[in-house]
């Protein structure tokens, strides 16, 4: 036999919703400091990009340019058939 404990005044569906709203609110939280943590590996105000950030940046440019050449490459190899 299973035992639900309710609160007073609910029902089964409203304390499923307010559970999965709980979830959900721990969770965005969650990822609020995940971010807030990874920009301070990447910034610091005051001074700007750490180094850390700044090899990041150069390693986001170069991927950047090199997917560039291959799309470009790619589109000239099919116009030439």
């Amino acid at each position: 036999m299973v035992n639900i404990m309710l609160a007073a005044g609910t029902s089964v569906v409203e304390d499923i919703f307010s559970e999965i709203a709980n979830i959900a609110s721990q969770f965005v939280t969650f990822l609020a400091s995940l971010f807030t943590s990874v920009a301070g590996l990447i910034w610091v105000s005051g001074t700007g990009l750490t180094t850390l950030g700044t090899l990041l940046l150069i390693a986001l440019a170069t991927g950047l340019v090199m997917w560039a050449f291959y799309f470009i490459r790619s589109l000239v190899r099919i116009r030439r058939g």
